[in-house]
């Protein structure tokens, strides 16, 4: 064990000093041949005002040191500064030990539409290359990587299929990815701080690693995501302090990074890819100095914890659904079990919780086709959902039925009224007990 670490330890020196080099310079030759984006982030984040505060907490002492090298490049000082903390190294310390003793693990990735790989040019995205380097760091056990990135959707609906699409896989790592899709209210913050408690209050203790990524307009919910970061004693990587600082000072362009507005190409892949080897590299020599027991006891949420621990449900582990006009139906790309209503004569979907909270996960388009339909809560209509969006793309959006502070069993209808719409899609929903 004892060689191993020296080894590592070796190895990290001499990638720090060597690193990346050559790769400071502009990507034009590395053109990526996908066809222009069609699939807009969400659109809360278009709409939002403004760009957002960038502020972080301090770089760690080994940062500010290398800050202080004149000879290393541009890139190396660039992916110092992309590693915000190294927080509390005890979760993935713990890890790394499980690989080094032989364990095999899996890495999750959650995210949007940078997570899942969209537009950029290659299959080389970071939620492939991340899994790649720790494969090659510890090549005696299979390491598998679990990419749960799905276009143009917000933690509010990362958090709805945590269950399905992260904790069903049993990670031993997961990074979280959801800075450009989210807007700067409280629902958005509510729901991301409540997926970053579920992930670090389940039995096994998860390595957690926030990634903030940005648009090319500056925005980036990284003000707010930080403060949560902090809160846990969480990594976080910064894609804003690196690359987007970098374009600020005129050594290198946007369109080295990305080819739109806001995806990586295969260069801003490979910097995600370098940011987050770095933070390996800060680890991976001091395992045996940070491996221990987790404090599980979390401080008090930042901004809100209520949506912890929410539940996935469709058609496929639903019972007793009254469908007028509704049929179940292989709804959306990502959402397979739905319902469906296709008509103009009226029609509903009726079933029973016992619940605090509900989301429903519908599919928005622009076309006047899509109807809205009426939500009633134990007979009473509580509000309205429109799946006629000016900015749908057959995307999935959520909404919530359901908002109370305490549990108790309701009857929830879902009701399209007759008229000329004639669709709406039901792809899922989510419950908090």
């Amino acid at each position: 064990m004892k060689k191993f670490i020296s080894v590592l330890a070796a190895a990290s020196m001499l990638l720090a000093m060597t690193a990346c080099s050559g790769n400071g310079t502009s990507s034009s030759a590395q053109e990526s041949t996908a066809s222009e984006s069609s699939a807009p982030e969400n659109s809360a984040v278009q709409t939002a005002e403004g760009t957002a505060d960038s502020s972080a907490p301090a770089q760690t002492a080994e940062a500010s040191t290398a800050e202080a090298d004149d000879t290393r490049s541009d890139y190396e000082k660039m992916v110092d500064r992309s590693l915000l903390s190294t927080g509390d190294m005890t979760r993935m310390a713990d890890v790394f030990q499980r690989a080094q003793n032989g364990e095999d693990i899996t890495v999750a990735y959650i995210g949007g539409s940078i997570t899942e790989g969209y537009n950029a040019g290659t299959t080389e995205f970071y939620a492939k290359t991340c899994t790649d380097l720790l494969q090659g760091y510890f090549p005696d056990i299979t390491v598998t990587g679990v990419n749960a990135g799905i276009s143009g959707t917000p933690s509010l609906l990362g958090n709805l299929r945590l269950e399905r699409d992260v904790l069903s896989a049993n990670p031993d790592i997961v990074f979280v990815e959801f800075a450009v899709n989210d807007g700067q209210t409280a629902e958005y913050k509510n729901a991301y701080e409540s997926l970053v408690r579920t992930l670090l209050t389940q039995d096994k203790d998860i390595a957690v690693v926030l990634l903030f990524t940005v648009l090319d307009s500056g925005y980036t919910c990284q003000e707010h995501m930080s403060q949560i970061g902090e809160n846990y004693g969480l990594p976080m990587i910064s894609v804003h302090d690196s690359v987007y600082e970098e374009i600020e000072a005129g050594r290198m362009t946007w369109q080295d990074y990305s080819d739109d507005q806001s995806h990586p190409n295969a260069y801003g892949h490979k910097c995600i890819t370098d940011f987050v080897d770095n933070y390996y590299q800060k680890v991976l020599p001091v395992v045996a100095e940070n491996v221990g027991e987790v404090n599980k006891e979390l401080p008090e949420p930042v901004f809100s914890g209520k949506y912890m621990n929410m539940h996935y449900m469709d058609s496929a582990n639903m019972e007793n659904v009254e469908l007028d006009n509704f049929t179940q139906y292989d709804t959306h790309g990502n959402f397979h079990n739905g319902w469906f209503y296709k008509s103009t004569e009226g029609g509903s979907m009726r079933f029973t919780v016992n619940c605090s909270v509900l989301e429903m996960v519908f599919k928005a388009n622009n076309s006047e086709k899509y109807g809205t339909a009426d939500i009633y809560v134990d007979g009473v209509k509580t509000s309205s959902v429109s799946s006629n969006m000016p900015d749908g793309w057959n995307n999935p959006v959520t909404a919530y039925l359901i908002d109370d502070d305490t549990s108790a069993e309701h009857t929830v209808e879902i009701r399209m009224e007759a008229g000329e719409s004639e669709a709406f899609f039901v792809l899922a929903f989510g419950y908090c007990d």
